[in-house]
């Protein structure tokens, strides 16, 4: 087998040679087993194989493939008499279905792509990894966050301005009411606890034992934190937030892996926090650190808390 340069770089020119590979192989053998069918006209009669009549949209949805494309394959299935397009109920979109001498290629396809499927499963029986799922792990990480932002924020990081930590000073305070607020109605309501730590950390916070730390870039706050004690060796991290303009320069993990500093300092026996299920990059980042999830808090202060961690020590 020849050298592969196309790795992370070039996961879409090895995706496209499979598909090209695939594709040329199942054409060929369309040909042979007497179907008139082509590779690109797939997505589109399997997923009404699958689900009945369909709208454009709904086919665009289901296979990913553009607008443009769905309409003009549906259209040329049109002509060979494959497929027929009927007003909708709501007359505002067409639905695409199979006509009888569609109806009929769909029986001489079944048991060819039943064949396809045993001799598939034969190649992925023979990788090490589960190439389904590691195709679905990718596109959820894609819906997730485009590749377009991943990009913008990878640029931004090559050109990583440096971050400070630094304690919780009064000059700070109104920073720290807002960078909390800012991501919180973002994001969910705020709540009585909410505005509690928000308006008065000093009382709330620093007077219990707590600490609070703030991320700096060129001297201005964009990030803050805080390590919130209860009595003997228990602390939480908590009220973690981060100005959009500053994400992806890393300040979030610095400020984690203050507090982590900090708790051990103070012989903490547990380091536990509060978030929402919803907020997979965070918790992502928490996992990194170290956080492992944890049975939940029946008696959290929080309506938006279902998902608790806490950091798992050596």
């Amino acid at each position: 087998m020849a050298e592969e340069i196309f790795l992370e770089i070039g996961i879409g020119t090895r995706c496209r040679r499979i598909y090209e590979l695939l594709s040329l192989e199942m054409d060929t053998l369309y040909r042979e087993e007497g179907v008139d069918m082509s590779v690109r006209e797939f997505p589109i009669i399997y997923s009404l194989v699958r689900k009945g009549p369909l709208s454009l949209a709904d086919i665009q949805g289901l296979t990913g493939l553009s607008h443009s494309a769905v309409s003009q394959t549906v259209k040329k299935m049109a002509i060979k008499n494959i497929l027929f397009l009927k007003t909708a109920e709501d007359a505002r979109s067409k639905i695409v279905d199979f006509t009888d001498q569609g109806k009929s290629l769909v029986g001489k396809l079944k048991p060819i792509w039943h064949t396809c499927y045993r001799a598939m499963r034969s190649v992925l029986d023979e990788c090490d990894t589960n190439i389904l799922d590691a195709f679905s792990d990718y596109e959820g990480a894609l819906s997730r966050k485009s590749f377009r932002e991943r990009y913008k924020e990878n640029k931004k990081t090559a050109q990583k301005p440096e971050v400070e930590i630094v304690p919780y000073d009064v000059k700070y305070r109104d920073d720290w009411h807002n960078i909390n607020l800012q991501w919180i109605e973002k994001l969910f309501e705020i709540e009585e606890t909410d505005l509690k730590y928000l308006k008065d950390p000093e009382k709330y916070i620093l007077n219990k034992g707590g600490e609070i730390y703030f991320g700096l870039i060129d001297g201005k706050p964009v990030g803050a934190i805080a390590l919130k004690h209860y009595k003997d060796t228990r602390f939480e991290l908590s009220k973690m937030g981060v100005l959009p303009e500053a994400q992806g320069y890393g300040v979030a993990k610095m400020m984690i892996r203050k507090v982590i500093e900090r708790y051990r300092a103070r012989g903490g026996s547990e380091l536990f926090l509060e978030t929402n299920s919803s907020l997979i990059p965070a918790i992502t980042l928490y996992k990194k650190m170290g956080f492992k999830e944890v049975p939940p808090n029946e008696d959290s202060p929080y309506s938006r808390a279902d998902y608790f961690m806490e950091l798992a020590e050596e």
